[in-house]
């Protein structure tokens, strides 16, 4: 495949969950492994169109030790433009364009799958043409990165889901959710305060490493609770001791709400008051989190230290690419963003 250049759509990136490989595929594709039922965070990768899907692309990488190397292709470099092999595999309704590579250590193969009845229409042929662009930006991931690119996806998944929780946040307000209010904010200042964590690690050791325990947490591991989160935060100096004072007794305040609404005599207005308290709180909270991005402006590591300015101006490219993490948190129609 030759080099292709793209200035008909927007695009988005796209790491694999180990770290393995990193592409940009379009801004109105969807990854689907994860939404639909039965399906695996694993090889093959799936996308498809938010909207008016009209064929499916795939994407897998298998380590070459257990597929074998074909002596009769190139093993081609890591973090380089890769030559792809396309194949056909046409029947029984389908038609399938395959590509394959064999990369450093990976095995890859990309499909886009579309029904035979649909080959001559354009919008096929468009999205074939998103599958070239794709492909062209496709690059493996060294082994010694893989860690770190995992760990930044995982970043950004957190970034979506901190952001969508505003949606939420929002909705509380506007229908005097006060319990939802107390709830989501307590989220969003626990996010907060990880966030400064991490990057006060990072400025204080001067590194890229992602101390991944405070951003994500799988079904089967016991993770950080918010009192030890505002425990470390404290420890770090992120806090001071008023601070932590008042996000302790609201945490208590919050349990009350929780767990003894009903059993006890707090009033629906007490509600409203905590809730109110704990957006006062998230706002400082918050600029704290602000000063630890803009204290990374211009170093050589951290997440904030490459390429982020003060004075950036958010694009709208950078609005689409918000949305379509919003899209693929809610999946829900009544919270579905235009792309």
């Amino acid at each position: 495949m030759n080099k292709v250049k793209n200035n008909r759509f927007e695009l988005k990136d796209w790491t694999e969950p180990n770290g393995i490989f990193i592409m940009n595929i379009p801004i109105d594709w969807q990854y689907k492994n994860v939404i639909v039922q039965d399906f695996k965070d694993e090889s093959p990768y799936s996308f498809e169109k938010y909207d008016n899907s009209i064929g499916c692309f795939q994407i897998s990488c298998y380590p070459l030790s257990e597929r074998g190397v074909n002596n009769n292709q190139p093993v081609q470099k890591n973090n380089s433009r890769i030559s792809w092999l396309p194949h056909r595999m046409d029947g029984e309704g389908f038609n399938v364009r395959v590509f394959y590579a064999q990369v450093d250590d990976q095995f890859c193969m990309a499909k886009y799958i579309y029904s035979t009845k649909d080959q001559d229409n354009v919008a096929v042929k468009d999205e074939l043409e998103k599958v070239e662009v794709v492909l062209d930006t496709f690059r493996l991931i060294p082994l010694k990165d893989r860690t770190l690119a995992s760990n930044l996806k995982k970043y950004d998944n957190f970034l979506g889901s901190l952001i969508a929780s505003f949606d939420l946040w929002q909705k509380a307000l506007n229908n005097d959710s006060f319990i939802e209010l107390v709830v989501i904010t307590s989220n969003q200042i626990d996010a907060f305060l990880r966030l400064s964590i991490i990057l006060h690690k990072q400025l204080e050791f001067a590194t890229d490493d992602i101390e991944i325990e405070y951003l994500f947490q799988s079904d089967d591991e016991k993770g950080f609770m918010e009192r030890k989160i505002y425990s470390d935060a404290y420890k770090l100096g992120i806090i001071n001791d008023a601070l932590n004072n008042e996000l302790n007794d609201l945490y208590n305040q919050r349990n009350r709400v929780i767990h003894r609404y009903i059993i006890s005599n707090i009033k629906t207005k007490d509600i409203f008051k905590i809730a109110y308290d704990y957006g006062v709180i998230a706002e400082k909270v918050r600029m704290i989190l602000k000063s630890y991005e803009e204290n990374q402006y211009g170093k050589e590591f951290g997440i904030y230290g490459r390429g982020f300015k003060s004075n950036y101006s958010i694009t709208e490219e950078d609005r689409k690419r918000a949305f379509a993490m919003l899209n693929d948190k809610h999946l829900l129609k009544n919270l579905k963003r235009k792309l």
